[in-house]
C-alpha cells in the first residue's frame, strides 16, 4: 500500500479527488477513520477475537448472529425485510456485526465521521476507493463496468452461500438498498467481504484502487470547524431527533 497523503484543509482533499477523477471518471467512495493507522479496512465481523485467532469461521459466526437477530427483532420492526440483502443491511445499520464495511459516496460525510470520532491526540484519515477498478481486479474481470447491487442475480446467489466454491475470495464493492433515512443521508455504500479475511489495504492490487488522506492531530480542530461551518453537522449526517439533539448539545459547548 502506498504512503498516505497528508492534508490539513478541505480544498487539499478536493484537489486530490479532482486529480483522481481526471484520470478516470468512474465513481469514488470514501471512508473516514478517527485513528490512523490503527483501524484497518475490515468489517467488525472479522475483528472478533476468535476470528482473529482463526478458531472460528467468520461466515458461520455471521449466520449465528443473523439467526439470533431474526429470532428477536420482530417486536421492534415497523417494516419486515423481505430479502437476505435487506436483512444484512438492517443488521449493519443497528450495529450487529456483518461482513459489510461501510463507505460513502460523499467525501465530506467520510471526513465528518473521521473528525467527529477522533480522540484529541490521534491522527485521523479518509480513505478514497475506486470501486469499479477494485472490482475489476478483485474479480479478475476487466469487462466489469458496473457496481453490483441487490437486483443482480449473481449478487443474490453469492449472498445466499458466500462460502461456496463459486463465490469470489476477495471483497467486492456493492450498492445497498436505501432502507432507512440514514443510509440516504450518508450516501451509504458497502464493501462486502467473503472468504478472504485480509484487510483491503494489504491486497496486492490495493495501491491501484486506494488512497489514504492523513489528517495530523494538530490540524483536525480547524478542519472540523470548517466542515461544520459549511453545513456538515450532526443532524445532516444523522437525520433524526437524536441527531438534532446531539447537534444542539455540541453547538452550545456541552
Amino acid at each position: 500500500m502506498k504512503d498516505p497523503v497528508e492534508v490539513g484543509k478541505l480544498h487539499e482533499i478536493m484537489q486530490h479527488i479532482e486529480a483522481s477523477l481526471e484520470n478516470s471518471k468512474t465513481p469514488r467512495w470514501f471512508r473516514g477513520s478517527g485513528k490512523y493507522p490503527v483501524y484497518r479496512l475490515e468489517p467488525t465481523l472479522l475483528r472478533h477475537k476468535e476470528v482473529v485467532a482463526a478458531t472460528k469461521d467468520p461466515l458461520k459466526l455471521e449466520q449465528q448472529l443473523k439467526a439470533r437477530f431474526l429470532q428477536t427483532s420482530a417486536p421492534f420492526l415497523s417494516i419486515t425485510p423481505t430479502t437476505d440483502f435487506d436483512w444484512l443491511f438492517l443488521q449493519q445499520h443497528y450495529g450487529v456485526p456483518t461482513r459489510l464495511l461501510d463507505w460513502t459516496e460523499n467525501p465530506f460525510i467520510a471526513l465528518y465521521f473521521a473528525l467527529s470520532s477522533s480522540a484529541k491526540e490521534d491522527d485521523a484519515c479518509v480513505w478514497m476507493l475506486d470501486p469499479i477498478k477494485w472490482n475489476k481486479l478483485a474479480l479478475n474481470n476487466a469487462q466489469l463496468d458496473r457496481i453490483p447491487d441487490p437486483t443482480m442475480h449473481q449478487a443474490t446467489q453469492f449472498l445466499k452461500n458466500p462460502g461456496d466454491d463459486f463465490s469470489p475470495n476477495e471483497p467486492i464493492a456493492i450498492f445497498g438498498n436505501h432502507t432507512n433515512p440514514r443510509i440516504t443521508a450518508q450516501r451509504g455504500t458497502f464493501v462486502m467481504f467473503c472468504r478472504s479475511v485480509e484487510p483491503m489495504e494489504v491486497k496486492a492490487y490495493a495501491e491501484e484502487c486506494l488512497t489514504c488522506f492523513k489528517i495530523p492531530a494538530e490540524l483536525k480542530p480547524a478542519m472540523y470547524e470548517t466542515l461544520l461551518s459549511i453545513g456538515y453537522t450532526h443532524s445532516v449526517v444523522y437525520p433524526d431527533l437524536s441527531g438534532l439533539g446531539a447537534e444542539i448539545k455540541t453547538s452550545y459547548g456541552f
